[in-house]
Order: structure tokens, then sequence, then C-alpha cells
């Protein structure tokens, strides 16, 4: 029979209705465009890995980092740590809370860095960290910054600003609200010359017009509100940098001018419904980065990851070892490196495409493909061919990282059990030349068809381009 090409997919989009509709995942791996210049024009490549960065810098998750002239600044459990280039790191103080932290910095000298979370506000200058307790400043629930002002939203939808370069100077009269619609502020951020003021039913965008009874005022109103305030983050797309966030329809949107854009699937968003249904929104957390002319939007609970990416447009999940999710909350280049803190414990890594597990823990890609049928027939499937990057082994005494291998997993269920795994050898290294072996006699699958997933759970580089299937139509 003549070979025919599967799909392995360009995203994360299993049906929210039933795996039987489709089920193809991308975990830890995601799909980046060739073009006609490559063998194929699409290929999937493995997720970067991490390496320890640095000694352990706290006993609880890390809440938010923020790169201050050549250190790195970060909310440890209930304290801010200040760590070098080297990851060397010292105690500043506490931070007596346990919810989500904002932090920014102005131009101060030396900077001041400005902490809110849960209500709680705090300035770092000198690494001398103060409390600021002001009877004109209600508990402000987000921090953004723009012009040299520090932003402060608080209750009914007002927001107070600093005096500029001061994050400790709050005047009273200096208030602004958002009161196109009387819904609450749940985050404020900052992108370009105005600040965005989330509301859970509206977003204003306010600029600085320099009056100087108060600077601020509204210059357009989006009827889109906010769900969860920490999963606002900017990002960086070809069209340059926009706001992400989590709607109130539980839809994942794209913030671009007043214009906003829904980019999530229908996947994601049922998971959003039913976090929301399960009054667990709240749980939410995001973070993006940008490397290698590549830009990620990330956003986690307890119980999963989804992973955005600005370049084609695809999600994609990410998975630590032993969990659902991913085990990292906030990511920050700093020092010229791309630093990852993770949220259940004080580490500090360091993520690179060059590393192929996560600080030591297995980093397993997975591909699930979409159905390979035959409908309204069924088919044997006599072979499967792949063709991966081979040659991939290492220089290493352990056998599975000499010489590792693929493991091929078929099911007739769409996914619901799987079958043993078929293992495929990747080849040692410097074997780029050899083939990568066809799997045979598969067997017989139903008019539902079958569904293969390829898994690398070894420590080695990992690139599949392509895969097709030597298939036999069985008449009815």
């Amino acid at each position: 029979m003549p070979l025919a090409p599967i799909s392995l997919g360009r995203r994360s989009n299993p049906s929210k209705y039933a795996k039987q509709a489709g089920n193809a995942r991308h975990i830890n791996c995601f799909a980046e465009e060739l073009g006609e210049e490559g063998k194929t024009q699409w290929v999937i490549t493995g997720c970067a890995g991490l390496s320890p960065f640095g000694e352990e810098i706290g006993t609880g998750g890390i809440r938010d980092m923020l790169d201050v002239d050549g250190f790195l600044y970060s909310v440890a459990g209930a304290q801010l740590v200040k760590s070098d280039a080297s990851g060397n790191a010292q105690v500043i103080g506490p931070i007596p809370t346990s919810g989500p932290v904002y932090m920014r910095r102005n131009r101060a000298v030396p900077a001041q860095i400005g902490i809110v979370s849960d209500g709680y506000y705090a300035v770092s200058q000198g690494d001398v960290l103060t409390t600021v307790e002001d009877d004109d400043l209600p508990p402000p629930n987000a921090f953004a910054y723009l012009d040299g002002y520090g932003i402060l939203p608080g209750p009914n939808g007002r927001y107070m600003i600093t005096a500029i370069d001061d994050f400790t100077a709050i005047d009273g009269l200096d208030e602004g609200t958002a009161e196109s619609d009387p819904d609450p502020i749940v985050m404020a951020h900052e992108l370009g010359r105005e600040v965005y003021l989330f509301g859970t039913k509206t977003i204003e965008a306010h600029q600085n017009t320099g009056d100087a009874d108060f600077p601020f005022t509204r210059s357009q109103t989006i009827d889109a509100g906010c769900a969860s305030g920490p999963c606002v983050t900017t990002a960086d797309t070809q069209q340059g940098r926009v706001l992400i966030f989590v709607a109130f329809d539980h839809t994942v949107r794209m913030l671009a001018g007043y214009e906003t854009q829904v980019i999530s699937t229908g996947e994601i968003e049922d998971k959003l419904r039913r976090l929301a249904e399960a009054g667990r929104i709240n749980e939410l957390r995001a973070t993006s980065w940008s490397w290698g002319g590549r830009s990620f939007y990330s956003l986690s609970c307890a119980d999963w990851t989804r992973c955005y990416d600005t370049k084609t447009g695809a999600w994609h999940e990410r998975k630590s070892f032993g969990s659902d999710r991913w085990r990292i909350g906030r990511v920050a280049q700093f020092a010229g490196k791309l630093i990852a803190a993770d949220a259940y414990s004080g580490r500090l890594y360091r993520m690179q495409e060059e590393y192929y597990d996560e600080a030591g823990d297995p980093l397993v890609m997975s591909i699930i493909t979409p159905p390979v049928h035959a409908f309204p027939y069924g088919g044997i499937l006599n072979a499967l061919h792949i063709d991966a990057v081979s040659g991939v082994g290492e220089n290493s005494s352990l056998a599975h990282l000499k010489d590792p291998k693929m493991l091929v997993y078929l099911s007739k269920d769409s996914g619901e059990t799987w079958s043993a795994p078929r293992e495929v050898p990747l080849h040692k290294q410097g074997e780029t030349a050899r083939r990568i072996q066809p799997l045979t006699r598969l067997g017989r699958f139903g008019p539902k068809g079958v569904v293969i997933r390829f898994d690398i759970p070894v420590a080695v580089k990992k690139v599949i381009m392509s895969a097709s299937v030597d298939v036999e139509t069985l008449a009815a």
C-alpha cells in the first residue's frame, strides 16, 4: 500500500465534548514553522529544560521577580530576597502575605522597589524594606508604573498615585476613578503610554495628560472585563507588545490598542468555566517571557498549565514530572539568562533549550495525534514510519542516555486506554545518518480509527519532523 502522511497536529486542542471528536495534544513540546525551506513545513520540538540557578532562596513558592540594576529581587515565600548574577542570595526583609505579588521599580537613585500583596504595600530602597502605612491609601490590590508614578488600585473603582519617583509619598488628593461602569478594579497594568485598569466588566485606559491637579484621565473604555487579576501580563508579538488576560466570559484574550482578540481554544475555555463554577478562578497565575525570537504566555492552576506561542498562535501543554502542571510560576530575564522560579519551593532555575530535563527530573515530550482512520471502514495498520532527528544520544555511561529510545503507544478508544509501548531507537551520538526503523504489524482498528502517542522521556534533543502510515482499508 502507498504510504499516507499523518498529522502530528500544530497545537494542543482536544475536544471539550468527547475524545472521540479529537484528542490532539502537544505536551512539553510545540510546533515550529520552517516553511518551504525545511524538510517539512512544521516540526515539533521539545520545550526548554531547567538547570538549578544558585541556592534555594526560601521555604515557599516564588511569587514574583524583578531585575533591578544587575540584581534579581524575588518574593520567595514570605520574604524579599536579592540574588546576584551568580545566584548568591541574601534576605532583605519580610513580606507578611500569602497572595499574589506585584513589583515595580522607579527612576530614583538608588531605585525604589514597590511591592503590593493582599492590601500590603512596602518599598525597598538601598536594600532597606519599609512598610508604607498612610491613612490616605486604601489597601491596594495591584501595582502599575507609568511616567514615574506608582499606580495603586483599591476598592470601589478608585486608584491612588504616588509622587513622581517617590513610591513612599502619597497625597490623599491624588486619587483617580474608573467610573464608566461601577465594577471593581482587579488589576492595573501599564502598556505603552497608558495604564489599563481592569475591572470585572470593563477595562479603562488612562493617559498621563500632565494636568497639575491630577495627571491621569480616561482615554478609552473597553467592553471586556477581567476574571482574574494575576492572569494579566504583557507579551511580545510580531506586531508589538500586547496584554493578555483571562476575560469575564472564560476566554483568554489579547489586548492591543483598544481591541481585544480571543486566543483561547474551546478546551481552555471549558477549563476556565469549570474553575469559575468551583470558585477557583483566582487560583490562576500567569507569566510570560521572550527568548530567541519567540514569546510565550503561560497560564497555570493546580490542575494544569497551558502555554500560548505568540509567533504561531498555538497552545501547548507543560507538565513537570509527577505533576499535572508545570512547576514554574514566574519567568524573568536576568543577567543575560532566562530565570524561572518554582511555584512551590524557593528554587530558581536557568531555562534553556540546551537543557533536556528539569533540574534532574525527566522532561517527557509527548505528541498525541488526531485519529488515523478510514471511516466508515476499519483498517489494518501495517507499518508506522517516523522521521525524527537521530543520533541524539549522549556521551554517557548510562544506557538510556547513550542509546535513547522513543516510546510509541496506540489507542483504539480515542486515548482512553493505551497499548504497551513499542521502542524506537533514536541512535547513539553521531549516528545522524541512520534511519529510524519503522514499526510493523500494529494490528487492526475499527471505524473510529487509532490514535498514536509518541513519548520521548530521556534527556536528549527532541525533534519530530513527520510520520506516515501504511494502512490497509477493510471493507464493511
